[in-house]
C-alpha cells in the first residue's frame, strides 16, 4: 500500500466495521495501526437458540470400614456454577441430591439405603458376595432416574506396609510408603490412596480430590508378589501427623476412569463437575458405582530410625 492511500475493508457481512489504514509519516504509522486494529474489532453478536446442558446425577460410592455402603449423589455443575475458590461445603449444599430413593439389588436380596444428609445415602450393612452382580437404582423427584450395575470385587490386603516421614533435602518433608501385596492368579487392578486424617468424615473421603492416588496394574506380576516404595506429593507432613493408607482391588473400567480423572484431583470443581469425556457405568447419569472393600491402615508419621 503506497503512502497517502487507504484500504477500505469490505468484510461487512460478518459485522466487521470499515477499516481505514493510513501511513503518511513514520511517527504516525504505529498509532494508526493501533487505531485500525481497534476499529476492526467485530461487533458483538447476539447468540440465540443454544440449549442449556441438562444437569445429571453424579454417583460416587465407597464401602466404609464397618462394611456399610455409602453412596454420594450430586448433580453436574455448569460452567458458571462455581470456581476453585468456592467453599467446598457451600458447593456440596448447592449440588447435593437429597430427595432420592436409593436401592441396591443383587444376590437374591434388595436393600434400601437410608438418607444421611448432604446427598449421602447408606447406613445399611449388605453382605456383598465377591463375583456377584449388584444394581444400584436412584429415583429422584427433581433429577429423574439413573441406575448402574457392577461386580463386587474380592478384597486384596497388604502383605506388608509401613509409612514414615522422608526429608527430600529441599526443605520438604514428605510421607514415604513402602508396601507389598500377594496378587491373586487373575488379572487385577489396584488403587492405593494416601490422605491425612483430621476427622472421620465419609463425605470428605468421597469428595476429597486432594487425596494422593496411585494406580497399579498386575500385568507385570500376575499371580506373584509385588513390592514398591513411593513418596506422596505435593503435601508436606510433620512428625505426629496421621495418614490413612488404603489398598483397593478395583475393576478395569474404574481403573481407566481414575487414570483420566487423576490429573484433575486438585480441582474440586472439576472433581464434582464430572466432565462429559469421563467414562461412566451410570445409565442416564455420570460418575461410577463401585463395590470394593479397601484394606485401610492408619499410621502416625515419625522419622525413620537409623
Amino acid at each position: 500500500m503506497k503512502s497517502g492511500t487507504y484500504h477500505r475493508s469490505v468484510a461487512q457481512p460478518f459485522g466487521i466495521r470499515r477499516c481505514l489504514v493510513f501511513s503518511r509519516a513514520w511517527p504516525c504509522h504505529w498509532l494508526l495501526v493501533l487505531i485500525s486494529v481497534s476499529s476492526c474489532i467485530p461487533d458483538p453478536l447476539e447468540v440465540r437458540g443454544i440449549p442449556e446442558v441438562k444437569s445429571q446425577i453424579v454417583v460416587s460410592s465407597q464401602i466404609v470400614p464397618d462394611r456399610t455402603l455409602a453412596v454420594l449423589l450430586t448433580r453436574t455443575l455448569g460452567a458458571l456454577d462455581a470456581s476453585d475458590e468456592t467453599d467446598p461445603q457451600a458447593l456440596l449444599d448447592q449440588i447435593a441430591v437429597n430427595d432420592a430413593l436409593v436401592t441396591v439389588t443383587g444376590a437374591g436380596r434388595k436393600d434400601t439405603l437410608e438418607f444421611l444428609g448432604n446427598g449421602l445415602y447408606g447406613g445399611v450393612v449388605i453382605p456383598f458376595q465377591p463375583g456377584r452382580n449388584y444394581t444400584l437404582k436412584v429415583n429422584s423427584e427433581t433429577m429423574g432416574e439413573v441406575k448402574a450395575t457392577t461386580i463386587a470385587k474380592p478384597q486384596v490386603s497388604f502383605r506388608t506396609i509401613r509409612a514414615e516421614l522422608y526429608n527430600s533435602g529441599y526443605n520438604d518433608t514428605l510421607a514415604q510408603v513402602t508396601y507389598g501385596l500377594k496378587d491373586p492368579i487373575v488379572q487385577n487392578w489396584y488403587m492405593i490412596n494416601v490422605q491425612e486424617v483430621e476427622r472421620e468424615d465419609v463425605i470428605d473421603n468421597l469428595i476429597n480430590p486432594w487425596a494422593y492416588t496411585r494406580l497399579v496394574s498386575d500385568e507385570a506380576f500376575n499371580g506373584g508378589e509385588f513390592d514398591e516404595q513411593f513418596r506422596v506429593f505435593p503435601n508436606e507432613y510433620r512428625t505426629g501427623d496421621t495418614v490413612a493408607v488404603s489398598l483397593s482391588n478395583i475393576s478395569e473400567e474404574y481403573y481407566r476412569f481414575m487414570k483420566l480423572r487423576i490429573d484433575n484431583r486438585f480441582s474440586l470443581v472439576e472433581f464434582l463437575g464430572e466432565p462429559i469425556n469421563y467414562p461412566s457405568n451410570v445409565e442416564g447419569g455420570k460418575g461410577f458405582f463401585n463395590l470394593y472393600v479397601p484394606d485401610i491402615r492408619l499410621f502416625v508419621l515419625e522419622r525413620p530410625r537409623d
